[in-house]
């Protein structure tokens, strides 16, 4: 697609007028490529709109004059790729950070999202993890922010069979450069009160959390945020880590479409 401004980079796949829209949206440090192992499945049955975030994949060749952003931002700047499309209602499925913003576009365009999926889900914060997020910055600083992502990902990540995803993550993370680098853990000083106001935000939109069971910093909030909101699901995958739709995509691929056709969203 040709460069525009304020338009994020993304890419459409399948385009049936008789098929609803999936929107995309992976987390941080990654891209579209992080859902090459859902398109081809999930294009049989859906349109699906695949976004690059600010700062990530081709959106790290693009000028960016932006000097912060903020959740509400972000959600705008993937509206504005929607108007763009005169998309009118979507599904949203969103990757680990991706989650977070996937959640604060079904609060700002209630009307339009159609169903929520959240692979490792990130909707609570445990102590280590709000030390994380604060020191970010601090701590990029004193070890270099290619080392804070790889040490990122190994605390998210940490054992044997992580090791794809891991590798998928610090790969695509080299695209940030160091400037987004800090507009994006920025953020992060500000993700522990978004959490807080999106964990008890209720809605009756269907959603679907997807967890492995692995996943030992958001698995136990997921399941609480599950057992509090009777409009979402919960599916945990054995011997799988944080991003389930990469580790068992398959497994992954077909929770999705199940949960599509229960709602009567899949033709």
């Amino acid at each position: 697609m040709p460069k525009e401004d304020k338009i994020l980079y993304h890419e459409l796949h399948s385009e049936s007028p008789e098929f609803d829209w999936i929107l995309m949206i992976h987390g941080a440090g990654g891209s579209t490529v992080t859902w090459k192992r859902q398109i081809p499945e999930l294009r049989k049955r859906f349109n699906l709109l695949v976004i690059d975030l600010p700062g990530h994949g081709q959106m790290a060749k693009w000028p960016n004059t932006d000097k912060k952003y903020t959740w509400a931002t972000i959600a705008n700047k993937i509206k504005a790729v929607i108007d763009h499309l005169s998309i009118k209602k979507f599904h949203i499925i969103g990757v680990s950070v991706g989650t977070v913003i996937a959640l604060q576009m079904r609060d700002m365009f209630v009307h339009q999202v159609k169903s929520v999926i959240m692979p490792g889900c990130i909707i609570q914060l445990n102590p280590k993890l709000k030390l994380i997020a604060n020191s970010s910055l601090m701590m990029a600083k004193v070890i270099g922010f290619r080392a804070f992502y790889k040490m990122s990902a190994m605390v998210m990540m940490p054992r044997q069979n992580h090791k794809v995803s891991r590798d998928v993550f610090i790969r695509e993370s080299k695209a940030l450069s160091i400037a987004e680098f800090k507009k994006w853990t920025n953020m992060y000083y500000t993700l522990n009160k978004t959490l807080k106001r999106l964990f008890k935000e209720k809605s009756n939109i269907p959603q679907l959390i997807v967890m492995g069971a692995q996943d030992h910093l958001f698995l136990n909030p997921a399941k609480r945020y599950a057992d509090v909101h009777m409009n979402t699901s919960i599916q945990v995958i054995e011997k799988c880590g944080h991003v389930v739709s990469i580790e068992k995509a398959d497994i992954f691929n077909a929770m999705c479409l199940d949960f599509y056709t229960k709602n009567n969203f899949s033709i």
